[in-house]
């Protein structure tokens, strides 16, 4: 009956995702109202800065569609989460307007965020919070700041600039163009920085990592460009092909350290990189989904052969991340995530495996496991405790700040990983074998993308404590 439902509901969204589903009457003769409505406006209120067509693109229909009102109704829902995909918007609204001789006028309402700021950094070196907790060494701080722009010109476009300080030196660009054509199909990513560390990890000691560093040298610099296309085809379906070149460098002491930190225990690596991503998301919100699902698969070609010192590479990735709604306040949601490369001699520099950003079995936060392949699985059983609710802040003249959303979900997880690693395995025990972990946890989400988890987990050598994340832990 559960893939009966999840078929039934996948073969919905892809109806109404087409663009030609308002022109189908056929589903009248099933339906319970067989009205036939006409959209005979559509009104936007709200969006002092974004675009119309910014929004037009989210919606899935269109002024003059005719179509049974259930099945407006249901566009118009999944519509609105579309909207409130874009990350452009603390709320949107979708009303139907009576008119006559069953047409409807549809307004939609916005609250825009706030697009530009001029965020200070303060940030930690190490992997993750509960890292540098062991230690709370403040000397191991970077400061700066970042210049961003989330709605450039109001066409959903990012513009960001980079620069950081301190315990790790950083300097970069990003600009995010989504939609270069009048179609709203393809986009460019423009990318680049450099970077330099007095810090750096050089290999593993029982499966965690091992840093030297130099006060008076960099013992690693670097920097990057990447140049990468996007397409969209219609509403959920992502297309990406990008070309990268990495250089990188160290000092003489880390190769002796290491020698097989680059390729042939050299001191510096350099590569052009090729790669291609195709997803589907299908989440009703992708910072914290409570149902739908998504789908990925990517291929990265590391080094090609022509420049001195480059790896040769390949990686194939994919993910699937799921949430269903077992009943109102219950949630069921789980994701598979798996990489494997066509050679097993990588060098240490390029075997990043689980334990960076979200790729990470809970209750292993103070590990590294490197390797060529992994896979992870990550289930959570989810009660809304507080289901989402609106707090006014009165003394805040501004509806982007005044306004404030917020949940609380209680969890249940249980996660497992496995990593292959045939080159540094000695100095890497958590290799090859199955590490399971499991707890509980309390998730709290607001507006601007926060998510702060808290969580008490358990992994098989009995290790347990609690660890805090800012992140949704299916992302």
């Amino acid at each position: 009956m559960k893939v009966i439902k999840c078929f039934s509901k996948v073969l919905l969204l892809l109806l109404l995702s087409s663009p030609c589903f308002a022109q189908n009457t056929d589903s009248t003769k099933v339906a319970a109202d067989s009205t036939m409505i006409s959209v005979d406006r559509i009104i936007l209120l709200g969006n002092k800065v974004t675009r119309p067509s910014i929004i037009y693109r989210e919606l899935i229909f269109h002024k003059d569609d005719t179509l049974p009102e259930y099945v407006l109704d249901r566009a118009i829902e999944r519509s609105r989460e579309n909207l409130m995909n874009t990350l452009l918007f603390n709320f949107v609204q979708i009303d139907k307007l009576n008119d006559i001789n069953n047409k409807r006028s549809i307004v939609i309402t916005m609250t825009e965020r706030w697009y530009i700021f001029p965020i200070p950094i303060i940030e930690f070196v190490d992997r993750n919070f509960n890292e540098w907790l062991k230690t709370k060494d403040f000397s191991r701080i970077n400061y700066g700041f970042v210049l961003s722009d989330n709605n450039f010109r109001g066409a959903k476009e990012l513009f960001q600039v980079s620069a950081r300080f301190g315990y790790s030196q950083k300097f970069a660009f990003n600009y995010v163009i989504p939609y270069l054509n009048r179609a709203q199909e393809n986009g460019l990513n423009l990318m680049g920085g450099y970077n330099r560390n007095h810090e750096i990890s050089y290999t593993l000691t029982d499966s965690k990592l091992t840093f030297y560093k130099n006060e008076d040298i960099y013992v690693r610099k670097e920097y990057y460009g990447l140049v990468r296309y996007t397409h969209r085809d219609r509403i959920y379906n992502y297309a990406s092909f990008g070309v990268e070149y990495r250089f990188s460098s160290i000092a003489d002491t880390v190769a002796k350290l290491n020698d097989r930190y680059f390729v042939n225990g050299t001191t510096f690596e350099q590569f052009i990189a090729l790669g291609y991503k195709w997803s589907r998301d299908m989440r009703d919100y992708k910072i914290y989904s409570l149902h739908g699902y998504y789908f990925d698969a990517e291929v990265n070609k590391v080094g090609l052969g022509i420049l001195k010192n480059e790896p040769n590479l390949l990686f194939i990735t994919s993910s699937f991340k799921n949430t269903n709604e077992i009943s109102r306040r219950w949630h069921l949601g789980y994701s598979i995530k798996g990489r494997i490369c066509g050679q097993s001699e990588a060098p240490f520099y390029n075997q990043r495996a689980l334990g960076y950003q979200n790729d990470f079995v809970r209750s292993y936060e103070y590990y590294v496991i490197n390797g060529q392949s992994f896979a992870l699985a990550k289930t959570n059983l989810k009660f809304s405790l507080v289901p989402q609710r609106i707090f006014y802040l009165g003394a805040i003249g501004s509806d982007k700040f005044n306004t404030i959303p917020y949940a609380f979900y209680l969890n249940a997880f249980c996660d497992v990983g496995y990593v292959r690693d045939k080159v540094f395995a000695e100095t890497n025990p958590l290799a090859n074998q199955f590490l399971p972990g499991y707890g509980l946890g309390i998730d709290f989400v607001t507006y601007y993308n926060i998510v702060i988890r808290l969580e008490y987990s358990f992994n098989k050598f009995g290790e347990n404590g609690f660890f805090l994340h800012f992140t949704n832990a299916l992302y």
